[in-house]
């Protein structure tokens, strides 16, 4: 397993998806509130209910992949001239 310090460092555009990721996460906190209660006070048969499920989804997933997207590459070895062959 590679440690941190077999990794890049996170250029601007990683740092911008994780903190996009972040917001995503936040953001599924009151969609999965409201879903709650939509639940409890109007059912599962009301049309806003499931959407909010699928709004909580949709956040989770966003954040998911976000994150990925934020994690840096590893740092690949060099190259040897010798083993490279002409």
């Amino acid at each position: 397993m590679q440690s941190r310090a077999m990794r890049k460092a996170r250029h601007i555009g990683h740092k911008i998806a994780l903190a996009c990721a972040a917001v995503c996460a936040l953001l599924m906190l009151p969609a999965f509130g409201g879903f709650v209660w939509l639940w409890q006070t109007r059912g599962l048969g009301d049309t806003w209910t499931p959407s909010l499920l699928a709004v909580v989804a949709f956040f989770g997933c966003c954040a998911g992949v976000l994150y990925a997207t934020s994690i840096p590459q590893p740092i690949l070895p060099r190259l040897d001239d010798s083993a490279v062959d002409h």
